[in-house]
């Protein structure tokens, strides 16, 4: 008996699954990219809601928001064994909002015993990758260690607090003069003027008001972070805007976003009439932006997308389409990129008295 001859492929019928395999993993690939963005994008916003949860234990326990601490937080405080230490408990107060509240992100060991080596992964956006840790080249006998090496060494955060609701130890008073001036801090005798930001201080509504969000960053430096600049397509060079968290004080635009005149004394002065809302002033800030030599301050606050060569200061963003944020009552939310400072702004001020808007 003759068994039948085995018919094979032709290579027109090859070509033909080839081609339908082809298009079946065209399809799947984007499908693919969304899901892991999106599991990206939650355990980003789970970050978020283990700081605000962090910042309301610190809260409890201290009677008020963290601050973001003081420039050579050591030296102004104390003299002698502590000037310009790495972060430690004894210094606390000097520190950074990242640094005060470690022990209640379970990093307590940390806390106690700093290392520059170690990543924290609560401060960390999975969408951005990189090591966590600031990139930074030792700067042998320095005569000042903390602005040349402490400040610039150890992990990094992709989330930044809102400077309108914590401040630092070194807000901006009125110097009698029609202005700002920076709080000394040096002076032993004069004490740090603090926000000491209580929830209930917030009279805008918790719900209503930022506490932490996700900073802006450009692509370039997913893989080199920290203080700096870094290189764009065109040959020049632009400030990370990332310092780590042994930064701290005013002007820190590594772990604070949303600075407004109360900081950034060089920005203000009082009052004059035809004052325009926030391009001029901050409702319930008692102080303004000199529009003759800022006036591009305001647009600095906007939601944009991570991107090449991003200009990156006050500027809140991420790798996804909308930017989470956690607002002060412990929810997190998520604003639309492309979101300018008249639709942000309102989110931004603690007693601004705004309406609010729909985002």
């Amino acid at each position: 008996m003759r068994s039948k001859p085995i018919r094979g492929f032709t290579l027109v019928e090859l070509l033909v699954v080839i081609a339908i395999i082809g298009v079946l993993i065209g399809l799947l690939l984007p499908a693919v990219q969304q899901a892991r963005q999106a599991a990206r994008r939650m355990q980003s916003t789970n970050n978020l809601k283990q700081i605000g949860l962090a910042m309301h234990n610190f809260h409890d326990t201290f009677g008020q928001l963290p601050d973001n601490g003081s420039w050579n937080y050591s030296a102004w405080k104390w003299t002698g064994a502590w000037e310009f230490v790495k972060p430690q408990p004894n210094v606390s107060l000097g520190c950074s909002w990242a640094y005060k509240v470690l022990p209640f992100l379970e990093q307590s060991a940390l806390y106690e015993n700093w290392r520059d080596d170690v990543a924290i992964t609560a401060y960390m956006d999975p969408g951005r990758g990189g090591s966590g840790i600031a990139e930074h080249t030792y700067v042998s006998g320095s005569t000042n260690e903390w602005a040349d090496n402490t400040a610039k060494i150890g992990p990094v955060s992709d989330y930044a607090a809102n400077a309108m609701v914590i401040g630092s130890a070194m807000n901006a008073v009125d110097n009698g003069s029609g202005g700002l001036t920076q709080n000394p801090g040096w002076n032993q005798s004069a004490p740090w003027t603090t926000y000491r930001r209580k929830l209930t201080d917030i009279k805008d509504g918790t719900a209503n008001t930022i506490l932490v969000g996700t900073k802006a960053m450009a692509t370039e430096t997913y893989d080199s972070r920290g203080a700096g600049t870094f290189t764009m397509s065109n040959g020049t060079t632009r400030a990370k805007n990332d310092s780590p968290i042994t930064a701290a004080g005013c002007s820190d635009y590594g772990n604070m976003r949303g600075l407004d005149p109360t900081q950034l004394w060089w920005a203000g002065q009082t009052a004059s009439s035809g004052s325009t809302l926030y391009v001029h002033y901050y409702p319930g800030q008692k102080y303004f932006v000199n529009s003759g030599n800022n006036s591009w301050f305001h647009f600095t606050m906007e939601v944009v997308a991570d991107k090449p060569g991003l200009d990156t200061p006050n500027r809140w963003g991420s790798p996804y389409p909308a930017t989470p944020f956690c607002m002060a009552d412990g929810s997190v939310s998520s604003i639309r990129n492309g979101t300018n400072y008249l639709l942000l702004c309102p989110l931004l001020t603690p007693n601004g008295g705004e309406v609010n808007p729909s985002l």
